[in-house]
């Protein structure tokens, strides 16, 4: 269909110079876009998260993930804190309620100097989930490094075209 974030966010990532052996989480994996594209880049140890058993098991067939886990963003993630060098998380975050908590816990899982990467529909990119990035930034427990102007939500498609939009956001863990 021509949706090309997961492709442009692993390439985004991989541009931050991290050690590709250490463990990347791919946070609402689905069927394993992001997944594919980060080991295509020569990410070793990704984890992939998501709430659709159906979706894993779509994401077990591209055989790039090290460990794939039925889990609700919505709760604490269930991993130790510092536990990843990245944490990505690419057109999911429409189905996340509570998204300060979503937030807080990348910045727990991820450790420090670690990247957060994130996609977000620039039409529910409110004023509410800014001051949720900001406030992490405000209490000092990432820095943002990158906002993209909009993109092309799936560029070509007949029903989104170039008019659905979505951001890219990354941020550093300090």
């Amino acid at each position: 269909m021509g949706y090309d974030a997961p492709q442009r966010a692993a390439e985004a990532l991989h541009k931050q110079g991290l050690d590709i052996r250490q463990p990347v989480l791919d946070a609402g994996c689905g069927t394993g876009l992001t997944g594919l594209h980060l080991s295509k880049l020569g990410f070793s140890d990704i984890t992939g998260i998501d709430y659709s058993g159906a979706s894993l098991d779509k994401a077990r067939q591209k055989g790039c993930y090290s460990d794939l886990q039925r889990m609700d963003m919505n709760d604490p993630l269930a991993f130790p804190d510092n536990h990843f060098a990245a944490a990505q998380c690419i057109g999911t975050l429409t189905y996340v309620k509570n998204m300060t908590g979503l937030m807080r816990e990348f910045q727990r899982v991820v450790r420090p100097g670690g990247i957060v990467s994130l996609t977000h529909r620039l039409d529910l990119y409110d004023e509410t989930f800014k001051s949720v990035l900001k406030g992490l930034v405000d209490d000092g427990l990432w820095t943002h490094i990158h906002h993209s102007d909009p993109q092309p939500y799936i560029p070509g498609h007949k029903d989104f075209g170039d008019t659905k939009t979505i951001i890219y956001d990354m941020f550093r863990v300090t």
